[in-house]
């Protein structure tokens, strides 16, 4: 549909006449929540009426949009009315035109919960809100609900994100646990604050009954590495220890006669040349 050409008015409301296709019906609530509004802020946005060749209305004006605004200030009274006048190719781009005049959203119900929201805490009530809108009071109340869970929830998440937030970190050390603790704190805390974080509080929970694990390393000879693993499978076998016991077990019946393991003939031969 091409544009039409249009220009605004103010005529006289006995000249627009209703067309027979209007699809757009109100019920009594909303015609009378529309001629309360009217009532108290005047026309907002013009009517749209038209003409076009043949047309079997004459000297006056087809409406094609706005027909309960014309209905509203004509009960009210008034004698003229703001409108779009559109000069049409013909009846059927007047319907089209009509048809998409008529294309309106529905009230999404958070949004609308949001705004009764908003109006009851500045002291209106439902009733009237309801009025305003042309809806019926349980849907707002409705709308209204829905928004208090909203508002529930958020705050919840609030009261969770007020809570302190405890990362806890266990590990073991090879030395004092007290120093080892308050100097992993220290880095902790200055790499916290590389990254905008502000540690509040730390506690410690040094357990002391922990012994201190330390990694002993030390090269050997396939045949060292041989004697040493039998030794630890025999000592094992026995008495069902550890492998780390049983090698500090070992050690200690050999403290103050140490036999060392001989190196065979190939590694003597080695070490000859």
């Amino acid at each position: 549909m091409t544009k039409t050409k249009t220009q605004i008015k103010t005529v006289k409301i006995k000249e627009c006449v209703p067309n027979s296709w209007n699809p757009n019906e109100m019920n009594a609530r909303q015609f009378a929540s529309l001629k309360k509004a009217i009532t108290k802020f005047g026309q907002t946005k013009p009517i749209q009426v038209g003409m076009w060749p043949d047309m079997k209305v004459k000297g006056g004006y087809v409406i094609v949009g706005g027909y309960h605004t014309w209905k509203v200030l004509g009960d009210l009274g008034n004698e003229e009315i703001e409108a779009n006048v559109h000069d049409f190719k013909n009846e059927d781009e007047a319907k089209l035109y009509g048809l998409t005049d008529n294309i309106h959203g529905s009230n999404q119900q958070l949004k609308l919960g949001k705004l009764a929201y908003e109006l009851t805490q500045n002291g209106y009530s439902i009733k009237e809100i309801a009025s305003n809108l042309g809806e019926e009071d349980v849907n707002i109340k409705d709308a209204l609900d829905l928004v208090k869970d909203e508002i529930e929830k958020k705050m919840i998440e609030l009261k969770k994100a007020e809570r302190e937030n405890f990362v806890a970190l266990n590990f073991i050390v090879d030395k004092d646990p007290k120093e080892a603790a308050d100097e992993f704190i220290k880095s902790v805390t200055a790499f916290a604050k590389t990254k905008g974080v502000k540690v509040a509080k730390v506690t410690q929970d040094i357990n002391k009954s922990r012994e201190t694990i330390a990694l002993i390393s030390f090269n050997v000879t396939n045949p060292q590495k041989n004697a040493i693993d039998e030794a630890l499978s025999v000592l094992i076998k026995e008495t069902k220890m550890t492998e780390s016991e049983a090698i500090a077990e070992i050690c200690s019946r050999s403290l103050g006669h140490i036999n060392p393991v001989k190196p065979d003939k190939t590694q003597q031969n080695e070490q000859k040349d």
